[in-house]
């Protein structure tokens, strides 16, 4: 089947920290707007073929978040699956946090179906966000974000032209972007951090953070994938919560 329509500009790699020679930080997509619902099916294969790395989350879901990844009022969003026949549309339903799930749908897939939002385009971004049951809140398993990095790349790499594709592997030297040693995931805390500390048993590391944004070096091998991310949150006075 034909590739659905083409965004360039699709992914951005930034240089490492000064301490951290090598090192290449992918700060991730730079327009997930998931118009197309293909690519967010070929999201949905790699969840599958990627589920080892969290085999106790039951699904990729997707978050709502605004230009600059804070929550969104819900209630003031609608999403639909919109196909090319009349009458061809599927309501989705995104919950209070701003969380929803795509549901596989053959026809949908057949007319190459755009997800459509009933705003501004640009304005709201979804996310894709794996989650292992029974961790606290400020807790995120590095599993969870490896199978996440995948699922997110999987929908990039659909919406990329075939040579920004090509470029990107050709300057990581691999095809398998959340895989390589050198490769960190920036990720965004749903408020601002104090810290986020990266814990396996006894052994702990402090991460790198911008506000907000904290460093996950998901393609070290070294950190097995019930690691964790143990966020710490500032509290309403500015003070570590």
């Amino acid at each position: 089947p034909r590739r659905s329509r083409s965004r360039s500009g699709t992914w951005s790699a930034g240089p490492a920290p000064a301490d951290e020679p090598g090192q290449v930080v992918i700060t991730g997509i730079k327009n997930p707007d998931m118009r197309s619902y293909r690519a967010t099916v070929a999201g949905l294969d790699a969840f599958v073929e990627n589920h080892h790395y969290a085999p106790l989350a039951p699904e990729v879901r997707f978050r709502m978040l605004g230009r600059k990844k804070s929550p969104v009022p819900a209630e003031t969003l609608s999403l639909r699956i919109v196909g090319d026949g009349e009458g061809d549309s599927v309501p989705l339903t995104i919950d209070a946090d701003g969380i929803f799930t795509v549901p596989r749908i053959q026809a949908a897939y057949d007319s190459n179906a755009d997800l459509v939002l009933n705003q501004k385009k640009g304005k709201f971004r979804a996310w894709p966000e794996v989650r292992t049951p029974g961790l606290p809140d400020n807790v995120r398993r590095l599993g969870d974000l490896r199978l996440e990095c995948r699922v997110r790349v999987a929908i990039g790499k659909y919406e990329a032209p075939f040579w920004v594709v090509a470029l990107v592997n050709g300057v990581m030297l691999t095809t398998d972007w959340c895989g390589h040693e050198k490769i960190g995931w920036t990720i965004k805390a749903p408020v601002p951090l104090a810290g986020a500390t990266l814990v396996d048993g006894d052994r702990k590391v402090e991460l790198k953070r911008e506000g907000s944004d904290y460093h996950v070096p998901i393609g070290d091998k070294n950190w097995p994938d019930d690691a964790r991310i143990e966020l710490r949150f500032v509290g309403p006075a500015g003070e570590p919560g």
